[in-house]
């Protein structure tokens, strides 16, 4: 498990200035929402032709030419992919079938299959375009549906149902992967015929991931959205979120930590990681940034590395840092773009941010729909505005 200090409080990874003045300006948190859903995606995008190059850079520039400079399309095979080896019809590594159907490419990835054949080396998101986003961020789309659909409350009901229609609709999306996770959800679903809601599994291994933390971070920035007097709500509904396609206590304690981070980015003034109050630690160099796997232990703890370091960053450059890093940096593209956008606010975005994703027309309506749901939401609801924030001590 994740170990949880109330003794060390955010301001440690990232000093946070809560100015009353930003707090109470409704549209400032808009702005911020807005730059933090737009760096969700964009995160994802851009990470995807490098994601698992555990030889970081120089792998980049091996397979591409060059450092990535903006969207690019993912190449088709990857030697080294593991891809070959992964299991079909459930989680984890293990056997392609051949013809016999299972999970993978009849069930969901419909017409994928062949991308995993033992004999191929294929690239995760081989069947990507440039600028289109994997599977899981394109589930945070279906969640952004969901809140809006539900007045702009997370209902892990109506979102579940809308996860099982969408991973197993052919054609819903273009991503040859699906993680562990997923794989023993519809396996649970199809073979054993559990209710969907006693459908989420764990190998004990391959779940305890920082993919969960890619829809719970939706969750969370809509409680935060609405909720700014309190912490509280964004913590249980990314918890409850984590909950509908995983089932993992680690995974629930990083959700309730990353939904501090979430909040400190909607209602923080300033989160500016080289200050320090020692002057040697704000010269100090920064350390190269982090090429790990997607276990929780390592990867949280490399996502929490990069919003420090790129604090000050234009989130543009820190979005192709994390690209160009290898490693697990697909899903830590999306949450941390989600912060770093938070922190920035969509008016302090480049163009190309938003014009270069493959589905950007589409994820601008599902933006502009899931923040009109919570805006009305917030309407209804009577919400102090503080003059400060309550801060959570944490310490991972």
């Amino acid at each position: 498990l994740i170990s949880i200090d109330r003794s060390m409080t955010f301001a440690a990874v990232a000093e946070v200035d809560m100015r009353g003045a930003a707090l109470s300006s409704s549209s400032l948190l808009e702005h911020r929402l807005r730059g933090a859903l737009w760096c969700f995606f964009a995160g994802d995008a851009l990470a995807s032709p490098t994601h698992w190059f555990y030889g970081g850079e120089a792998q980049v520039r091996a397979v591409y030419g060059q450092k990535l400079t903006t969207y690019t399309k993912p190449e088709a095979k990857l030697p080294g992919s593991i891809m070959n080896k992964s299991d079909t019809d459930g989680g984890g590594r293990g056997r392609w079938y051949g013809a016999k159907k299972t999970i993978i490419g009849d069930v969901i990835n419909h017409g994928k299959k062949k991308y995993w054949r033992p004999e191929e080396s294929y690239h995760y998101h081989a069947t990507l375009a440039a600028g289109e986003n994997t599977l899981e961020a394109r589930l945070g789309r279906v969640l952004m549906t969901s809140i809006a659909a539900t007045e702009g409350t997370f209902d892990a009901d109506d979102f579940r149902e809308r996860y099982v229609r969408f991973m197993t609709t052919p054609g819903s999306h273009e991503d040859a992967y699906a993680s562990t996770c997923h794989r023993m959800f519809f396996a649970n679903l199809t073979y054993k015929r559990l209710p969907p809601k006693d459908c989420p599994d764990n190998d004990r291994h391959n779940v305890d991931t920082i993919d969960g933390l890619v829809l719970p971070t939706i969750a969370a920035l809509a409680e935060a959205y609405v909720s700014s007097s309190t912490r509280d709500s964004a913590r249980r509904v990314a918890i409850d979120t984590a909950k509908v396609t995983r089932n993992s206590r680690p995974l629930e304690q990083a959700a309730e930590l990353w939904a501090d981070f979430l909040f400190d980015a909607l209602h923080g003034d300033t989160l500016d990681a080289s200050s320090s109050s020692s002057p040697k630690a704000a010269k100090a160099k920064l350390p190269p940034d982090p090429v790990v796997a997607c276990y929780l232990e390592s990867a949280l703890p490399a996502a929490v590395a990069m919003a420090r370091k790129y604090a000050t960053a234009d989130v543009w450059t820190a979005l192709l840092a994390n690209a160009n890093a290898g490693g697990e940096n697909v899903h830590r593209g999306s949450i941390l773009g989600a912060v770093l956008g938070g922190r920035a606010g969509i008016d302090n975005l480049p163009d190309h941010l938003r014009s270069g994703l493959h589905a950007a027309a589409d994820i601008e309506r599902d933006i502009d729909d899931f923040v009109n749901a919570l805006n009305t939401r917030k309407k209804k609801t009577t919400t102090p505005n503080p003059m400060t924030c309550p801060s959570l001590d944490i310490r991972i």
